[in-house]
């Protein structure tokens, strides 16, 4: 199993994870936002917004996994982009993100 997708499943049944944009993007403008995860297959053009969002509200984004990947290990349906709201493991993921 996926490392990073553990991580984040771990994080959602902790209550840690925000789901789609607008949560995403409420979530960092009310300053709980640690690390935004973007699926690789989102279009450039919405990638592009939401790095620019987190960069915006000084949070660190990465480009990892599918959209339906995001949405199995969050269990929802498929999701474009997530956000992590526990340092601990938003740290966590970066960490094995640097390992692979």
């Amino acid at each position: 199993m996926d490392k990073i997708l553990n991580l984040i499943s771990l994080a959602t049944k902790a209550g840690k994870v925000k789901t789609g944009e607008f949560l995403t993007t409420k979530t960092l403008q009310e300053g709980y936002g640690w690390l935004v995860v973007i699926a690789t297959d989102t279009s450039e053009k919405s990638t592009k917004r939401l790095t620019g969002i987190s960069e915006n509200y000084e949070c660190k984004s990465i480009i990892y996994g599918t959209k339906e990947e995001l949405g199995k290990y969050t269990g929802k349906e498929s999701k474009s982009v997530i956000c992590i709201t526990d340092k601990g493991f938003a740290d966590a993921i970066l960490k094995k993100l640097d390992n692979k």
